[in-house]
């Protein structure tokens, strides 16, 4: 016998298991659960920060903006413009004024910004271009799809200033030379005479990269961070170098932001974007900065969380480890004890104190033994009586075997004197007590419950010759079906002596039909007869009393109901039908089984 399933495990060590997940685990879960709550409120801090950072630089840049504005003011209320040409004055004429034009524009009134300030554009409704650069241009030149855009923005808005990326510029630029100058956004107004409310002219501001520059250059969006201005149609006018610009899927999330209010957004778990639409112009403020770079403080509180968890999970084992090893002890102490008395030593006893529990344990051991001893010699005894037992047993077989012989003799005398009647009567009652007899097994098939009752019938007949017949039918694919024994015997019994024998009708000769069906997954058995029935109340009586083990009536079928829900379960139980005058049915369903036909 082994001490110990290999599958198993010791006390001691469920128990260490059992105290390190119930110490340890808290532990965990704890670190865990500070650790990503402070992440959270810090990420939420550092949001906000990095949004208010992206709304104050877009002010300043909403500033600047509006100074551009103002600066426009004069000529939008000025009356009248000088430099205006009319149609048809000469090509001198338009140069005088182009001329004229210029020296206003930078001298008067973007003197303050003449560094930011590429050029500067007026067109006339009759198509005249007049400009601030050295060479003499003409509206020919302009680029008709750009010069459209703008105008019809303007038309949308007369009132306000409009602002454009590069793309849209109404003439190509020329670089002479290389230099750090380029030309960057445009600003545009609809210049209307105020007291004939007559369109004058549109005001185009071509302004350098010293514009965005002087505002977003120096803005610092932590160690890596870049910050980026982007047009209504979310393309780039202004980014600080990073390489976070060429990564698709930065540039997607840029793709999606909305075109008003602010907010933030944390691309795949590693970038955190704020954005903040401007009114002012439509163009959106967004910086981008990596994640761990913002949460970098934070890991200075997981190390010291890790820390305070490495020291309570140290500690947590020095006690699982004490705690499982006190506890265990007399335990595993009682199991050998309980090994050696499994090996036949009962006088083994335990006489160590330990916890209370532990100690009734101990003193239960010890009684066990002593009821051990008991017991064995109760057995001893037993089986001195069991083989004298068995010895009668064995000299009572030798009764029927004497009845099986007389029987056998009456057979062949009746047969020797053509006594047929007495002979097959011998016959059916050779067969009925052989069944009999070895009914003790559990199981038998039902073609063998059928020859026993059949053999019952024939001797039942031979009582009854005058008064009853009797007809057996046996489904083929339900012979070996397993059956209770001695089930059948009982029912028949039941339909002679309350049904046929009992008041039968002068005219009417009783009939009694055993018969066995297999339907699917089940076998219904029918016991029938024509005799004397029952009323209503009589049956509701019977049924009552087979469902009342108390009462001493109907013991037979009360038996046989009992025997049928112990073997097969409630879909066995008895069904009664009987009518007055009409005869009886009791049928049952046991489950199918054994060769199927």
């Amino acid at each position: 016998m082994k001490a110990r399933t290999s599958g198993q495990f010791s006390i001691r060590t469920i128990l260490i298991s059992s105290f390190l997940l119930l110490m340890i685990f808290p532990i965990i879960v704890i670190t865990l659960v500070t650790y990503h709550k402070e992440n959270a409120i810090f990420q939420d801090q550092v949001s906000r920060f990095l949004l208010q950072t992206v709304q104050q630089t877009n002010r300043s840049l909403d500033a600047n903006l509006s100074e551009m504005d103002r600066l426009t003011w004069p000529i939008l209320y000025r009356e009248p413009l000088d430099f205006l040409v009319k149609p048809g004055d000469s090509s001198y004429e338009i140069v005088k004024a182009a001329a004229q034009f210029k020296q206003e524009m930078f001298h008067q009134y973007f003197r303050g910004r003449i560094n930011e300030v590429s050029s500067v554009y007026f067109v006339t409704p009759e198509r005249i271009l007049l400009s601030t650069e050295n060479a003499f241009q003409t509206f020919d030149q302009v680029i008709p799809a750009n010069y459209r855009y703008i105008t019809d923005h303007l038309e949308q808005d007369p009132l306000s200033i409009h602002w454009f990326s590069e793309t849209y510029a109404i003439l190509p630029h020329r670089e002479a030379y290389t230099t750090g100058i380029h030309p960057s956004v445009l600003a545009a107004r609809k210049i209307v005479d105020s007291s004939r409310v007559e369109l004058q002219g549109y005001l185009i501001i071509q302004l350098n990269n010293l514009f965005l520059e002087d505002v977003l250059q120096n803005v610092q969006i932590g160690k890596t961070g870049s910050l980026l201005l982007l047009d209504q149609e979310h393309e780039l006018l202004f980014g600080q170098q990073s390489p976070y610009l060429s990564n698709e899927r930065i540039r997607q999330a840029l793709g999606r932001l909305s075109a008003s209010g602010a907010g933030t957004e944390v691309i795949d778990g590693k970038w955190i974007v704020a954005h903040v639409a401007s009114p002012k112009s439509g163009w959106i403020m967004a910086a981008v900065v990596p994640l761990q770079e913002l949460l970098e403080p934070n890991r200075l509180l997981l190390r010291n969380l890790l820390l305070i968890a490495g020291l309570g999970a140290a500690v947590s084992i020095f006690v699982s480890l004490s705690l499982a090893t006190n506890i265990s002890r007399p335990v595993v102490h009682l199991s050998q004890l309980m090994l050696k008395a499994s090996y036949g030593n009962l006088d083994v006893r335990h006489t160590n104190e330990s916890y209370r529990e532990i100690s009734i344990l101990q003193r239960n051991f010890n009684n066990m033994m002593e009821r051990i001893q008991e017991l064995l010699a109760e057995v001893e005894k037993e089986q001195r009586e069991k083989q004298q037992a068995s010895m009668r047993a064995l000299q009572m077989q030798i009764h029927p075997h004497f009845l099986y012989n007389i029987l056998d003799t009456i057979y062949w005398m009746s047969k020797k004197y053509k006594a047929e009647q007495i002979s097959k009567l011998v016959t059916s009652l050779g067969k009925f007590f052989r069944l009999s007899l070895h009914a003790g097994k559990e199981r038998i098939p039902l073609e063998q419950e059928f020859e026993h009752v059949q053999s019952y019938l024939e001797l039942q007949s031979v009582r009854y010759r005058d008064k009853a017949t009797y007809r057996v039918v046996l489904d083929e694919r339900a012979r070996r079906t397993p059956m209770v024994p001695l089930l059948l015997q009982p029912l028949v019994e039941n339909a002679f002596e309350h049904g046929i024998t009992q008041s039968p009708p002068a005219d009417k000769l009783g009939e009694i039909s055993i018969a066995a069906v297999r339907l699917g997954h089940k076998v219904s058995i029918e016991v029938r007869d024509n005799g004397k029935g029952m009323s209503g109340q009589a049956l509701r009586e019977l049924l009552h009393s087979l469902r009342d083990t108390e009462k001493v009536e109907h013991i037979g079928l009360r038996n046989v109901q009992q025997r049928l829900l112990l073997a097969f379960g409630a879909m066995s139980a008895l069904r009664i039908e009987s009518k007055e005058g009409a005869g009886t049915t009791v049928a049952f369903d046991i489950p199918a089984g054994g060769e199927e036909a």
